[in-house]
């Protein structure tokens, strides 16, 4: 996830900013959770809510429905629009438009 997403997303929370800054180092910066509750001496079960609450947040933000998940992939080029209109089918299956 971006920093700008984060911050964009975890400043809408009512997450204490210790919560927030474990989240933001296993979202942002790629940490495990177990190394960031370390890093920051929390329980790993609770950077792992923390990341899970900053990751539903997103979702509904940006009107991901619940049993979705937002991947990123890398295809050819040619291959680019057949992921798209993935997308776009399963939104209209959905009944979800493209705002």
């Amino acid at each position: 996830m971006k920093l700008s997403d984060f911050l964009e997303v975890a400043n809408k929370t009512k997450l204490a900013d210790r919560s927030k800054d474990a989240a933001r180092l296993v979202l942002v910066e790629g940490m495990r959770a177990i190394d960031a509750a370390r890093q920051l001496d929390m329980k790993r079960q609770h950077v792992q809510e923390s990341v899970k609450r900053i990751e539903a947040a997103y979702l509904r933000a940006h009107g991901i429905p619940d049993g979705w998940e937002c991947v990123t992939v890398c295809v050819p080029k040619e291959l680019a629009g057949d992921v798209r209109e993935i997308e776009l089918q399963a939104r209209h299956e959905a009944g979800m438009s493209m705002d």
